[in-house]
């Protein structure tokens, strides 16, 4: 028998189909697989070129100009056009594992080695990345075509940048366009001679924070392959590997155990790299599992890393994902696919067990395993011999001294550490090393300095203030260099910017309507100005928004889970509510959440002094009725110099909660209109049992796609909400990028699930959700959300979603049975509910309650809209106290929030 050789147990390779792998456009003609460069990156060091580096920051000049969004293109066009891509193309064969290089347009030559990329179904070659710095990215894309007749063909070449198109060495097109988020597009016709030809992209973007680096390439026409060139690959064993990994699956995104199930062809041999390990295994009855922490998981640690989400803040989540490279076990085939996978933090509760206190030490023991400020402090005042490191605070500082984006949030969390932690527990130096770079630092957009910090922001905004305000108090006699002011100037500066935002948060509420990323950063906030502000009117009025923080955080979450729907939301929360930031702040004030690496705003809160949380909000997160039924509306006005926008913004929440399930919507907010990272709305029946639609604008999870395949919305829908039943309608245009909307719908997450006509019905616990589009929905059966996505069969343009009880409803199968099918039709859909109430909704015409419309009173006028009306709280717009009132038995006290001037600050409440 002979032995195997190199290339497997095979055989002998053929010479016909060595060294390369061949694949197939997609159903629209687009290039799914590539060889592609790193993103190379060197620092915007030249802005100050273009932009006036102090004096007024607005203007054609201005400093405002450097904010990351839609209104930096003709900027980021004109440092394009004055440091453009080079025009040489890459005359080295394009090789997989094979050396590139690529001459930079500052002359800085990039090396790097050229790897294999498969595109999600969008067909985006994704280099983003959220910068903390400007810097300049230059990337490469290459593929070879191949054709048996030579012929014309019409390329069509997309991207967020500016791009090079070369095809067999000749600059055949070429673009300076420069977006946001969604890829202009180019036509270029261009000749294809018998054989191959190689095809090369050249890509350029400035990075200010997140940063849409993307390209992506359909050919019009007859179809073409698509070669990849690879030593040593085989293209028969490789097509046969595609088609196996096409069906390999990974049906649960996140695991609290560390093990992750592998579903695909029965018998499959498949390689798992990842997590610094690869791993074989072999596919039984279409299954196998792997470990990714090798049962090392630390109690409500979060291990593994997320290479997405800036971590570089001690305020923002590590959400614990890795990605599984997922190959076939055979050398001869180089091809493979990509699987996002998270473990999960193991510490969740659903209800609150013993005394608060024991959950606020539990937090501050996690705490302390936690790198920067938050870990230092919580370590510093739980050991009275510990000293404060220059290690601990490194990132801290880097952050600080370079104007990265998110210092703010570093320069809050050092101001507890400066006024907790004596001076002689610092170690040496150390202390004077944090007084050196904050007098160094900027603390507003108006003053000197080019940077990409955030401004503009409704949570960025208050941190830049309290920071200010702060540090300006803590060293009011200091001259602080980037301005040459006093910090009492500083301070009086921050002062009425602090009082302002204040008052009109605590008055109207915020246009981020309760997103379960920044509460957690607007409580830090206002909880450090209650313990360290000398000023008792600022401390008042942060007493108060940060108590309306905490109330609405109450209200609006189940059993630990910040389930309602949000104005900004990331995909990692929206999949397992053990990773918002605000659960670690309901551990410490409620009993319930989770602990995960969001530490400094809940480290803020547990080590707080001066600052309690009235015990009626407590009782308020408590309190789970048989029904409840609430409502909260924010209203209020953008401002150019701190949101970019001069319009108001309004958002009208409902949420309706039994012991056994949420649902939460945002009625009929901008529907048709473009989104961002809003959350419209969702079912909740446990940490990762939620249940939502989106309008994809791509596949991508990544933060630095808004909105993305998971968060947000391309188009936001029109919903509404009727106690327990969510009605949605949604828009497709013709010419969508994906042409369709999808439902998260976890079936591994609930203990039980079926498909009933045009229902997918599902049970977790006692609770039941239900959702339904016309023509019913299919499971996706491979790829990294196997068996969590539905796609619609039909239009998928108009969703019912309604949540039901065992103890109301029978069994899962009865309540499926008493659904009925909704009436679906363009633009429109009705539903009778299981209750029994008539709803219908069309895109222009009036929600519909029983054929009444439902934003008219009886006597047929526009109902007034409350700014809150929930079992524990009723308040109008025009009220000047809120009063926070759990029913009885909670035995709370009642709580009494003054709107113009905050509440006064005892430290009498409750601890």
């Amino acid at each position: 028998m002979q032995e195997g050789n190199e290339t497997g147990d095979a055989g002998i390779r053929h010479p016909a189909d060595a060294g390369r792998t061949v694949h197939a456009l997609d159903a629209r003609g687009t290039v799914r697989d590539w060889l592609i460069s790193p993103a190379w990156g060197t620092p915007a060091d030249d802005l100050d070129k273009y932009l006036a580096t102090d004096g007024d920051p607005w203007g054609e000049r201005g400093r405002w100009r450097l904010t990351n969004g839609p209104d930096v293109t003709p900027l980021k066009e004109e440092l394009h056009r004055h440091r453009p891509l080079r025009r040489d193309p890459v005359t080295t064969p394009p090789l997989e594992g094979g050396p590139v290089r690529c001459t930079g347009p500052d002359g800085t030559e990039h090396t790097g080695t050229w790897r294999r990329v498969h595109t999600p179904a969008d067909g985006l070659v994704d280099w983003s990345e959220f910068c903390f710095t400007p810097e300049y990215r230059t990337a490469l894309a290459a593929c070879v075509l191949e054709v048996d007749q030579a012929e014309w063909r019409t390329l069509r070449l997309a991207a967020t940048g500016p791009v090079l198109l070369f095809v067999n060495g000749e600059l055949v097109g070429e673009s300076g366009t420069v977006t946001y988020m969604e890829p202009a597009e180019q036509a270029v016709r261009v000749w294809l001679p018998s054989g191959t030809s190689t095809v090369v992209v050249a890509t350029w973007q400035v990075a200010f924070r997140e940063c849409r680096h993307v390209v992506r390439l359909r050919v019009d026409g007859l179809p073409v392959r698509v070669v990849v060139p690879s030593e040593g690959a085989c293209e028969h064993t490789s097509a046969v590997a595609e088609r196996i990994l096409d069906a390999v699956g990974v049906p649960r995104w996140g695991t609290p155990s560390g093990e992750v199930a592998i579903t695909g062809p029965e018998g499959a041999a498949l390689r798992v790299d990842g997590v610094g390990r690869t791993r074989r295994i072999r596919l039984t009855s279409g299954r196998a599992t792997v470990r990714l922490d090798d049962g090392e998981h630390d109690e409500g640690h979060d291990s593994g890393r997320d290479d997405d989400h800036g971590t570089g803040s001690a305020s923002m989540l590590s959400t614990g994902t890795t990605v599984l490279r997922i190959a076939l076990d055979d050398d001869r085939s180089p091809v493979y696919r990509e699987f996002p996978v998270a473990v999960l933090p193991r510490s969740y509760r659903a209800a609150p067990e013993g005394p608060l206190a024991e959950r606020r030490a539990e937090f501050l023991r996690h705490a302390a395993r936690a790198d920067g400020t938050a870990g230092e402090l919580a370590r510093a005042l739980a050991d009275p011999a510990y000293q404060v490191t220059a290690s601990g605070l490194s990132r801290a500082l880097w952050m600080i001294d370079n104007r990265a984006d998110c210092a703010d949030f570093e320069a809050v969390g050092l101001l507890h550490l400066w006024h907790r932690i004596p001076p002689d527990r610092w170690e040496a130096g150390l202390r004077a090393r944090v007084r050196d770079a904050i007098l160094g630092f900027k603390f507003w957009i108006d003053q000197p300095g080019l940077d990409a910090m955030c401004y503009f922001t409704e949570n960025h905004q208050l941190v830049w203030h309290t920071a200010e305000l702060l540090w300006g108090s803590a060293l009011a006699g200091d001259t602080f260099a980037n301005t040459g002011w006093t910090g009492a100037r500083h301070a009086a500066h921050a002062r009425s910017m602090a009082v302002a935002w204040m008052r009109r948060k605590l008055a109207g509420g915020f246009s981020e309507f309760d997103s379960n990323a920044y509460l957690a950063i607007d409580l830090l906030a206002l909880v450090t100005l209650v313990e360290y502000a000398e000023d008792e009117g600022v401390v008042q009025l942060a007493a108060g928004v940060a108590d309306r923080v905490l109330f609405s955080l109450a209200a609006n979450s189940w059993r630990g889970i910040h389930g309602c729907a949000h104005g900004r939301s990331y995909v990692s929360t929206l999949r397992s509510s053990r990773l918002e930031e605000t659960a670690p702040i309901m551990w410490v004030c409620f009993g319930t959440g989770a602990l995960n690496e969001a530490v400094l705003p809940a480290a803020a809160v547990a080590t707080a002094v001066r600052y309690r949380m009235p015990d009626a909000i407590r009782h308020t997160a408590h309190h789970l009725p048989e029904r409840w039924w609430g409502r909260q509306s924010y209203r209020g006005d953008y401002r150019p110099s701190h949101d970019l926008l001069a319009r108001p913004y309004a958002s009208d929440l409902t949420v309706y909660k039994t012991p056994d399930a949420m649902l939460s919507c945002v009625g009929d907010y901008r529907p048709g209109l473009p989104g961002l990272q809003e959350h419209i709305w969702g079912a909740t029946l446990g940490p990762e049992t939620q249940v939502y639609v989106t309008h994809a604008p791509n596949a991508s999870t990544s933060p630095s796609a808004r909105p993305n395949a998971w968060a947000g919305n391309r188009l936001l829908p029109r919903a509404r909400q009727h106690e327990g039943t969510v009605l949605a309608l949604y828009r497709i245009p013709g010419d969508d990028a994906m042409g369709y909307t999808h439902a998260w719908f976890p079936v591994a997450e609930f203990d039980e699930w079926l498909q009933y006509d045009v229902w997918t019905v599902g049970r977790k616990g006692d609770g039941y959700v239900a959702l339904a589009t016309e023509d019913g929905a299919l499971l996706t059966d491979a790829g990294p959300e196997a068996r969590q996505e539905l796609r619609p069969r039909g239009p998928g343009t108009a969703w019912v979603c309604t949540v039901g009880r065992r103890a109301l409803h029978g069994e899962l199968g009865d309540f499926a049975r008493t659904l009925g099918t909704p009436r679906f039709g363009p633009d429109r859909v009705g539903f009778r509910t299981p209750e029994g109430t008539e709803l219908a909704l069309s895109w222009d015409g009036p929600f519909t309650v029983d054929g009444r419309p439902a934003d008219l009173t009886e006597d047929g006028t526009v109902a007034p809209v409350p700014q809150l009306d929930n079992p524990c709280a009723r308040l109008e717009f025009t009220d000047a106290t809120l009063t926070i009132a759990p029913p009885a038995p909670a035995g709370a006290a009642p709580h009494v929030i003054d709107l113009r001037w905050g509440r006064k600050v005892t430290g009498t409440e409750d601890a």
